[in-house]
């Protein structure tokens, strides 16, 4: 923390900015950059465990670098209770926060009560915010702004096709730190050649695509795909094949839902086909025995299984490089064999584009009284040494590079694995493979929470057998349109 405090100081020999002087993003000019920053700014997040000590971290660092400052966190989410204990001869560790619906909801109301009074935050983290009402409303400022004029901004440090995918309105109205993918991969021993010569790390592909490829390959005894079909939290491969499809189901930008033309229907059919069929375990609903759920949950992490396609986020690609570059003990996250696991692609949504997420995002508020302050904060928080201490691949380009190679010798995590041959080549594929499907992200999905939890609600109804798709879609059509339309 020295070392990037130290840094941090010389940055701030070019950081610019100025108080806020209500002036909006439109009227943004070279000379708003030019005074003191001074004043003090509010950051609300509703995520206190991801997002807390890293902000409090950052604010104190920001106010040595700028005398007369003040940056006020506040978080809503209580900070997460843990626990010790021993049972049968184990000591165990466990971690409750909160985070429901409800307190979603909650935060969501406060916030646009706190807006609405003008006693809103300078800085709002887009973590579960509604974006399209946010912006529709004209409650956040444009970034686009601020990013073509600062003199102290440079965007092509960063990986620009991340910024532009956030492009939402005809504007940029935050700036995410990280980024985080999926990707599939594919198991070479199993897939003949006349289909894996379609896979690469210059590809996207959906689940139903790939399933669609492989299904008829199937044999009574690897699955298809390395996910159950629903659980009880909503995911396994219906969230997968939801969040492909999300933009045909909802239309944020009109407020309008089409649950009921027929797509919406066929996808559940067709994943409750998939279970049927064999291909990837059924549904573990409430009425499942936790005993079953245990067993399908063992079958992937069973060593000794093969599964035709697998789906991975990119930190796989961190571990399951590390091991060929010989460090095996970061080689921890598994799915049944993966010795010969190839790239079949990157994760791409039903229309073709390929999405991503990430953990950390910025916005301004449109009526703070200190917006330059506010900007300059964000401006901190993306700059090279911030971006260092985040756990996900950064946005900025020598902070990612700088940080891969960290993270893949372990020296980010304490251990010492001094870069051998073997792990410089094991490397430069992983940071080849990264920036290469990177390369290929232009979209981010814009979604509403209180919407999905609807649909999370409906849904199981028929996972679970107490409801047709056709019910469940016509139950959905008629609440989401009735929460749009307010």
């Amino acid at each position: 923390m020295k070392r990037i405090i130290l840094s941090l100081l010389v940055t701030a020999l070019i950081l610019a900015g100025c108080s806020g002087n209500g002036t909006s993003s439109s009227a943004v000019t070279s000379e708003f950059f030019k005074g003191k920053i001074e004043g003090e700014i509010t950051v609300s997040a509703y995520d206190h465990m991801m997002l807390s000590s890293f902000l409090e971290e950052a604010a104190k660092i920001f106010e040595l670098m700028y005398p007369g400052t003040k940056v006020n966190v506040v978080t809503y989410t209580a900070m997460p209770v843990i626990t010790t204990g021993e049972a049968d001869g184990y000591e165990f560790t466990s971690m409750q926060s909160s985070d429901t619906p409800q307190d979603r909801a909650d935060y969501i109301s406060r916030v646009n009560v706190d807006i609405m009074s003008g006693r809103g935050a300078d800085i709002y983290v887009m973590d579960i915010l509604p974006i399209h009402k946010f912006v529709k409303s004209g409650v956040l400022e444009n970034l686009d702004h601020y990013m073509n004029t600062d003199p102290g901004f440079n965007k092509n440090d960063y990986r620009l096709n991340i910024i532009e995918a956030v492009r939402y309105q005809n504007g940029i109205w935050f700036l995410p730190l990280d980024y985080q993918f999926d990707y599939y991969a594919y198991d070479s021993a199993l897939i003949p050649a006349e289909i894996a010569r379609n896979f690469g790390i210059n590809r996207a592909y959906t689940a139903e695509e790939l399933i669609g490829m492989t299904g008829h390959l199937y044999n009574g005894v690897n699955k298809i795909f390395n996910q159950m079909v629903y659980t009880t939290r909503g995911s396994g491969l219906y969230n997968i094949v939801l969040n492909e499809n999300y933009r045909s189901f909802v239309n944020l930008d009109t407020g309008r839902p089409y649950f009921l033309d027929g797509r919406f229907v066929s996808m559940l059919d067709s994943l409750k086909n998939y279970g049927e069929q064999g291909f990837v375990p059924q549904s573990i609903t409430s009425q499942n025995s936790a005993e079953q759920a245990l067993q399908w949950m063992t079958y992937f992490e069973d060593l000794s299984n093969r599964v035709f396609i697998k789906q991975y986020s990119d930190m796989h690609l961190l571990f399951a490089l590390s091991k060929d570059g010989g460090i095996g003990s970061m080689a921890t996250m598994s799915s049944g064999i993966e010795e010969d696991d190839e790239i079949a692609g990157i994760v791409a949504n039903a229309d073709g584009t390929v999405p991503f997420r990430f953990t950390r995002a910025f916005a301004v508020n449109s009526q703070s009284k200190n917006k330059l302050t506010a900007w300059t904060f964000i401006k901190f928080l993306m700059s090279k040494e911030m971006q260092l201490s985040i756990f996900t691949l950064p946005v900025h380009n020598e902070a990612r590079e700088e940080k891969s190679e960290l993270s893949f010798t372990g020296a980010i995590y304490g251990i010492e694995n001094p870069m051998t041959e073997r792990m410089r080549i094991a490397y430069n594929n992983y940071r080849n493979i990264i920036e290469t499907l990177s390369d290929m992200i232009n979209t981010f999905v814009v979604q509403d929470s209180n919407l999905n939890e609807m649909i999370s609600q409906e849904v199981q109804y028929f996972f679970d057998g107490s409801r047709t798709a056709e019910e469940v879609a016509r139950a959905l059509q008629n609440k989401a349109d009735l929460y749009l339309s307010e």
